[in-house]
């Protein structure tokens, strides 16, 4: 074991070292803020012969508690960090750190389970796992005014008003939320708005965008205006799509890797590049008109689209992909899953073998691999109910290099 911490400390000094919470106190300059956790060696107070130095270092100190810390705690979900925060007063503090929140978020990317909501009631939220996933909140009441959960993005999520349209981003699990402002454009109670946030380990911001795909009523234009939390402002792309004849988009749309999907009327799917503000088209695969209940998603790391049919008293689940949306795979429920629950509607992936399934009011999961369906929660609502998935992380608005406990509004 102490060979092993010994190869493992020398391979990670050999390019970073780790900034510890001493390091941040006293008068720091301003330029301070733009290091990452990691910092380069070059710039680290460390022996010049590393080797002779680990003479001197009682190897008792690199035991079990230091390795879960630096290598295990980052990995898990945001409920089970809450919990192991009563192991010790260490466990807190570390826990507890700004900038481990930071590194969590960074890491953690699991979907944890979906915020579900009927009309304008309260959300709630189904857990994939009731003792690794959850939050204190889930009906979200720490907000000013109801709200309806539109997007979410690797622990943000983004909530309108039900009174007058008003966007809102939150950390469901620190309860923080910060008020947008108007939009130049009118998005309406049904905009197609997606948030973007991609977590690493140089954004100590959190920086995210928000998306609007603006539709106009009898135009045949589609506007893009985003919202940046560098800015604080929302904006109109200068690029405009022209190619769509008027059909609608779905509310709902889908982001990743940097580009941000919506499905439209029109059997198409509009993608819009965040870097290079411009937008292009997929193939929508042609849906029943009654079990068309599809959904974007990712497997395996790509863009997929899974496509539920019923024929001949048979649920299959077809997934599409590649440029094209071609055929990839076919799933065969193992039983009349339409029938039997009502419309069968696709909710996502998880860990690319997990397929996420609405099935009238139930939600269950379904391992491709093994070919085994279990239920995750039964509730009311069915067809009309909306469906998040959710990453149950420690994401926070603020700075984690800022130690303001004030609320963000």
């Amino acid at each position: 074991m102490a060979d092993f911490e010994g190869n493992n400390r020398e391979t990670l000094e050999d390019d970073f070292c780790l900034l510890e919470d001493s390091d941040l106190e006293g008068d720091v300059d301003e330029r301070f803020y733009e290091l990452p956790i990691l910092s380069p060696k070059a710039k680290a107070k460390i022996p010049v012969d590393y080797n002779k130095a680990l003479k001197y270092v009682d190897r008792k100190e690199a035991g079990l508690e230091d390795v879960l810390r630096d290598h295990a705690l980052h990995l898990l979900p945001a409920k089970t960090l809450f919990r192991f925060k009563t192991v010790s007063r260490r466990w807190d503090h570390w826990i507890s750190s700004p900038l481990f929140a930071h590194r969590q978020t960074t890491y953690f990317k699991n979907v944890s389970g979906l915020f579900c909501q009927v009309a304008d009631h309260s959300p709630s939220f189904i857990s994939f796992n009731q003792d690794a996933y959850g939050m204190p909140d889930p009906s979200l009441s720490f907000f000013p005014e109801p709200v309806k959960v539109r997007s979410s993005c690797n622990g943000l999520v983004c909530c309108q008003g039900i009174e007058d349209d008003t966007y809102y981003i939150c950390s469901p699990v620190t309860k923080e939320w910060k008020k947008l402002p108007r939009p130049n454009l009118y998005h309406g109670a049904k905009a197609a708005v997606v948030l973007a946030f991609e977590p690493y380990v140089l954004n100590f911001n959190e920086s995210y965008e928000l998306v609007c795909a603006v539709t106009f009523p009898d135009y045949p234009v589609v506007y893009f205006e985003i919202y940046s939390s560098r800015s604080s402002s929302w904006r109109v792309s200068d690029t405009i799509c022209y190619e769509l004849d008027g059909s609608g988009l779905h509310d709902g749309g889908y982001y990743m890797k940097g580009v941000v999907y919506w499905e439209s009327s029109s059997g198409v799917i509009l993608a819009f590049g965040l870097r290079d503000e411009q937008y292009g088209f997929l193939p929508l695969p042609a849906n029943d008109e009654e079990y068309g209940n599809g959904a974007l998603a990712m497997k395996h790391g790509e863009l997929c689209y899974i496509q539920p049919r019923y024929q001949d008293n048979v649920c299959t689940i077809n997934i599409h992909g590649n440029m094209d949306m071609s055929l990839k795979s076919v799933i065969n429920l193992p039983y009349d899953a339409g029938s039997t629950f009502g419309v069968c509607r696709a909710l996502g992936f998880i860990n690319g073998d997990i397929l996420i399934l609405g099935l009238g009011t139930r939600v269950v999961s379904y391992h491709v691999k093994e070919q085994k369906v279990e239920l995750i929660s039964q509730h009311e609502g069915g067809a009309c109910t909306r469906y998040i998935p959710y990453v149950n992380s420690l994401v926070s608005l603020r700075h984690p290099l800022i130690r303001d406990k004030g609320l963000i509004v």
